[in-house]
C-alpha cells in the first residue's frame, strides 16, 4: 500500500506527553497516529466518546463525594439504631421542623429539650 505523508501543528506539550504515552506502550508517534487513524477509519467515527473532561473527573469528584456522604449517613443510622435497641434515648434534629429532639426507644419523640 503506497504511503502519505501527513504533517499536522500540535501543542508542544500535548506533544511531549503523548510521545511519552507511546514510547511507555513500546510504539513510535508514528505508530500511535496509525492505530488512531486505522481506528478512525474501521469505526468510521471517533473511537471514544468526545467529552468535557474537567466536567467528568467535577462529575467523578462529586459523586465520590455523595458515596462518602452516604457511607457517613449509614453508619450513623446504624449507631442510632444500635442505642435505640439497647435502650438508650438518642438526641438527633428534625430538619423539617428545625427543633432538636430526643427519641426513645419506645418511639417517642420528645422535642421540649431543656438547654
Amino acid at each position: 500500500m503506497p504511503e502519505a505523508r501527513l504533517s499536522v501543528r500540535v501543542d508542544e506539550d500535548i506533544k511531549r506527553r503523548a510521545e511519552n504515552v507511546f514510547r511507555e506502550l513500546g510504539l513510535t508517534m508514528s505508530a500511535g497516529i496509525n492505530l488512531y487513524l486505522n481506528q478512525v477509519a474501521l469505526q468510521q467515527s471517533i473511537p471514544f466518546l468526545l467529552t468535557q473532561t474537567p466536567q467528568i473527573k467535577q462529575n467523578d469528584a462529586e459523586l465520590r463525594k455523595q458515596i462518602e456522604e452516604l457511607k457517613a449517613q449509614i453508619a450513623v443510622d446504624a449507631r442510632i439504631k444500635s442505642m435505640l435497641e439497647r435502650g438508650v434515648p438518642v438526641a438527633l434534629y428534625d430538619d423539617m421542623l428545625k427543633r432538636p429532639y430526643m427519641e426513645y426507644p419506645d418511639g417517642r419523640r420528645v422535642y421540649d429539650i431543656d438547654d
